[in-house]
């Protein structure tokens, strides 16, 4: 009887992410340092990143890059596109979502001020926060979230319990953010 040969290592695969924008008609694997440049939250993305992570950092990255986005690692696979229902963040606590969404700091400013920066934007995300509880999570590059955004009637001082976040990528990749003064400190 003879000894069977040990099994040969696997060459073990860097996860990758390709990146379509729209209309998808051509996509491309794009190495970490041109994803940094893209959102830099994509260029943190690894083969043991967390399922609820992962997907909540690709779908938000997809709706602010207007871009079809695929992960795949080995035995993963995970997809998102700009126009994704996500309704995972709502009931999820401001905390949990801004670790899901590696959300850090931003600049303090009244409700106000948010609803006018933000009506300007031509893509971002903005979170509504109620006793510290996600509530609504609109895409502003969506006309149907920007109907719910004019009916958040943001002018003067929201109720005690109201908290907002919004966010959007810089050129280079960073995100730029703003939240009121009731949004957690992260």
């Amino acid at each position: 009887m003879t000894d069977d040969p040990p099994p040969a290592p696997q060459a073990v695969t860097p996860p990758t992410l390709t990146v379509a924008f729209h209309p998808p008609q051509y996509a491309q694997t794009l190495p970490p340092s041109a994803l940094a440049r893209l959102d830099a939250r994509l260029a943190h993305l690894h083969a043991r990143t967390p399922d609820d992570v992962l997907h909540a950092t690709l779908r938000d990255a997809a709706r602010l890059l207007g871009a079809h986005l695929t992960f795949r690692a080995a035995g993963r696979c995970a997809h998102a596109h700009p126009w994704q229902a996500d309704a995972a963040l709502l009931g999820v606590s401001v905390r949990r979502a801004a670790h899901l969404l590696h959300l850090r700091g931003g600049v303090r400013c009244d409700p106000g001020e948010l609803h006018a920066a933000v009506g300007r934007w031509p893509t971002g995300t903005l979170l509504v926060a109620r006793r510290g509880v996600i509530c609504a999570q609109l895409n502003l590059a969506c006309d149907l979230d920007r109907l719910a955004l004019d009916d958040l009637e943001l002018e003067g001082p929201p109720g005690p319990d109201v908290a907002l976040y919004a966010h959007r990528l810089r050129p280079g990749g960073q995100l730029a953010a703003w939240h009121t003064p009731r949004w957690p400190r992260s």
